[in-house]
């Protein structure tokens, strides 16, 4: 299998996506940069929080974090959280190295004085030169001894063109948004969001680190019941087990809450739907009336009885015989 290829069902902690996650306001932004109807552009910025004195590359920021834990953006950021970041746009892992977006390349503090050290001597050749500046977009601080330890959680990608990330909308493959969002930006997309894989990010994190919270428990109640020394603890394990297949239950009549709710609404969207197409079909192109009984007049094409009857009659009284 080929490594930009593989999927986080065949491997969790990897993605066969890159995505660019923002807030809202940019996402819809994206949508309608493009030049027409059926292109974005992703601008190139300087990152947020850059110093610009080492680094002023414009550049276009996308993430390879599977989708299930994009969630987490928001849980480690503050900013993130605070700006809403969780509109994203996503693209095939191949299609992007093919179009020369790159891996950020993390570096130590020594290796980046290093780095810079190099590029201020002035009798570099042109090669090397060239070498140089083609690797300063893509280079980022490992922040070893930074408070936080940098941003290498981010699993960041990088496209360095200064004009930004063109792309077309058959080329998105997956829309990261809220799930009241989604219709909205189907209606954008319009025949492209057919294609289109929408998650909603904040509820497939939950749902990941709930089975794994879960998964923990349970670790824990069997590594009790396997310890019968002491019978308080056992009663605890036992009392803890008791509690998860009590909230596994309430999960289990969530769902089927929500099942239930979603079969309502496809039928309420499948009868309003039809009742659209209903009145566009019995709508007069002329007068804009409705009515069930619309006559096609071959010049004015149709429209309802009663206005198609008043201009039978203005028409024999005032032009027929002109």
């Amino acid at each position: 299998m080929k490594a930009f290829e593989i999927d986080p069902v065949t491997k969790p902690d990897m993605s066969n996506y890159l995505i660019h996650m923002t807030d809202e306001q940019s996402f819809n932004s994206i949508l309608k940069s493009g030049g027409s109807n059926s292109k974005g552009l992703i601008k190139a910025l300087i990152p947020k929080g850059a110093n610009k004195d080492s680094f002023s590359h414009e550049i276009a920021c996308f993430t390879e974090t599977p989708i299930h834990a994009i969630g987490a953006f928001l849980e480690i950021s503050k900013r993130r959280s605070n700006e809403k970041m969780v509109y994203g746009i996503g693209f095939k892992k191949t299609l992007m190295v093919e179009l020369g977006v790159r891996p950020t390349l993390y570096l130590d503090g020594t290796k980046l004085a290093n780095f810079f050290e190099l590029k201020k001597i002035e009798s570099l050749d042109e090669k090397t030169r060239s070498f140089l500046d083609s690797l300063s977009p893509l280079i980022h601080p490992l922040g070893e001894n930074a408070k936080r330890q940098g941003f290498t959680w981010e699993r960041e990608w990088r496209y360095t063109d200064k004009h930004g990330f063109s792309f077309s909308y058959e080329e998105i493959e997956v829309i990261c948004c809220p799930k009241e969002s989604q219709e909205l930006i189907k209606l954008e997309l319009g025949e492209y969001a057919k294609d289109i894989k929408f998650v909603d990010t904040s509820s497939k994190y939950q749902e990941i680190t709930q089975f794994i919270s879960y998964s923990n428990e349970r670790a824990l109640i069997e590594e009790g019941l396997c310890n019968s020394d002491n019978q308080e603890e056992l009663d605890e394990f036992l009392d803890s087990f008791d509690l998860y297949v009590e909230q596994l239950t309430l999960h289990k009549e969530y769902l089927v809450q929500l099942q239930t709710q979603l079969i309502a609404v496809e039928e309420e969207l499948g009868n309003l739907k039809e009742w659209r197409e209903d009145i566009k079909a019995h709508t007069g192109e002329y007068c804009g009336h409705y009515s069930k009984k619309l006559r096609n007049i071959q010049m004015f094409g149709t429209m309802c009885p009663d206005c198609a009857d008043g201009l039978n009659y203005t028409w024999n009284r005032y032009y027929k015989d002109a």
